[in-house]
């Protein structure tokens, strides 16, 4: 065992500071929080290992064949999505490793294996499995190493990866770590975790990942080693499996635990600032630096929700010629806006107008898909992100209620992992307000052009940016300013900024956390 432990502890990050410092059932609740957004990685991660194989073919391409554009768009955004995912698992396992440097009684010990072993086996089987797919092809080899700004992919970032993939320390990891699980496994039985959904998950998934990494290393090895053995041999730290950003892995290890769920906007920043502004009907998109619910999109923006406010707040809606039109088409027969939602979704109209959200915060402002799954959620959640931005459709009002009716249809419906807009069986966020606002017969609603992602057709949030820049010159624009919260990292500060900023947001790095 104490070879064992040796062996993980040489290859573990030393620089940054430790999640260890907590004790007790803040580590856990820590621990635990941390646990399930690795397992919203993998999910994500196995979605787009998904569209890989239906692409397999594009990628058994022949090094001479001259690839057209949509060829390297579905290429490069497979990779780059890859990329987001094997980069944000990386940094949660660079963040627990210290776990080696705690006593095997202690139970954090366990917690933190759990973490980085899940993650170490996650990259691995499905790393090496997309490396495998570019063996001997130049062109492919060339065209992932490629700087690609879009989804924050460093130049050399694909050699790199596969570099330190196959490297010997890789290896070592991953069996000592197999191997590491007897030890653990009594501390987690008494402490009665396989008991969380979560920690059983965690469990099974890297047994089956580490399979799948085994059966890689086994059939393909040989020809990686060789083809990399140069390199292996000048690379005697193998601090990280997989290549992330300084910048990043500096975060993970420093900012998130500092400000754990402190984000740059405060409730009483949004109380004051935001709220005020804010219309039932709005689209916000938000951002929580290296914290990301569809982290394989790309762009700096990564996340969209739909605002309804509170009723209170519907007295336009409730008085408007057109509502009240359309309310007396309705089956329900309602005298108001509030009574159709009621009489049509009376167990979600109780959880939205008394309840509270995941959370337990109140009052409900926000129907946002989140790993939860499409969700009412209150300001704490919802707004208390590092960057926000608000835009308001140049609908009618009946538009917008028809807009808020249609999300609380979709409220408690599951979170798209596989980011597929033509299922309504589960919708990422994005597709919520898309959905939301989609055009019809009787309504205009709004029109956001789906692009390619991996294979897939699916809706970043920052083509919403993206599309509010292009049209905002325009007289039949369709989204208006209201208003955006930019931040400052480095100095842990936020501010309003002008529509010309928030025009501009759609062109910055996915990773550019530090702006000046």
């Amino acid at each position: 065992m104490v070879l064992l432990l040796s062996a993980l502890l040489s290859a573990a990050p030393t620089s940054q500071p430790s999640v260890f410092t907590l004790e007790g059932q803040p580590f856990v609740d820590s621990a635990r929080s941390d646990l399930a957004t690795l397992k919203m990685f993998v999910q994500g991660l196995k979605s787009v290992n998904g569209q890989v194989q239906a692409n397999k073919a594009l990628f058994a391409l022949k090094a001479e064949t001259v690839l057209t554009p949509d060829q390297k768009r579905t290429i490069l955004s497979t990779w780059g999505s890859l990329f987001g995912y094997f980069s944000s698992i990386e940094g949660l396992r660079q963040k627990y490793w210290d776990f080696v440097k705690v006593l095997p009684t202690d139970v954090r010990h366990a917690w933190g294996y759990v973490i980085t072993h899940t993650a170490l086996t996650a990259v691995l089987a499905y790393g090496l499995a997309f490396a495998d797919l570019t063996l001997g092809n130049k062109q492919l080899e060339t065209l992932l190493d490629e700087a690609n700004d879009e989804f924050g992919v460093p130049a050399g970032a694909f050699a790199a990866f596969k570099m330190k993939s196959i490297h010997v320390a890789t290896s070592t990891q991953l069996m000592t770590g197999d191997a590491w699980s007897l030890t653990v496994t009594p501390m987690l039985k008494k402490a009665k975790a396989f008991d969380e959904k979560d920690v059983k998950w965690a469990w099974d998934e890297m047994k089956a990942d580490s399979k799948l990494a085994k059966s890689s290393l086994t059939k393909n090895g040989a020809r990686l080693y060789a083809v990399n053995a140069t390199d292996i041999l000048k690379d005697s730290t193998m601090h990280t499996v997989f290549p992330v950003q300084k910048s990043f892995a500096e975060w993970m290890g420093d900012t998130r635990v500092a400000r754990n769920g402190k984000p740059l906007v405060t409730k009483e920043f949004v109380e004051k600032i935001v709220l005020p502004k804010l219309q039932p009907g709005d689209v916000l998109v938000a951002r929580q630096n290296w914290f990301l619910s569809n982290i394989g999109l790309p762009g700096f923006w990564p996340h969209a929700l739909l605002y309804v406010g509170r009723p209170e707040q519907w007295a336009a809606i409730e008085l408007d010629p057109g509502v009240q039109t359309w309310l007396k088409a309705q089956p329900e027969k309602p005298a108001t806006f509030s009574e159709l939602l009621q009489k049509r979704y009376p167990a979600k109209w109780k959880s939205y107008a008394e309840g509270t959200d995941f959370q337990g915060h109140g009052p409900l402002r926000v129907i946002e898909s989140i790993s939860e799954g499409v969700s009412f959620t209150a300001i704490e959640h919802a707004m208390g992100v590092d960057y926000l931005g608000a835009l308001r459709p140049r609908n009618p009002l009946v538009e917008k209620a028809r807009a808020i009716e249609r999300a609380f249809r979709y409220q408690g419906r599951p979170y798209d992992f596989d980011f597929d807009f033509f299922s309504d069986s589960s919708l990422v966020c994005t597709e919520l307000v898309y959905k939301a606002y989609q055009q019809d017969k009787d309504m205009k609603g709004l029109e956001f052009p789906l692009v390619d992602v991996a294979g897939r057709r699916t809706l970043p949030a920052n083509e919403i940016i993206k599309r509010f820049d292009l049209e905002a010159e325009k007289p039949d624009r369709q989204l208006d300013f209201v208003l955006f919260v930019d931040a400052k990292e480095k100095d842990g500060t936020v501010f309003e900024a002008s529509a010309q900023s928030l025009r501009d947001t759609w062109k910055r790095l996915k990773w550019d956390v530090a702006q000046k």
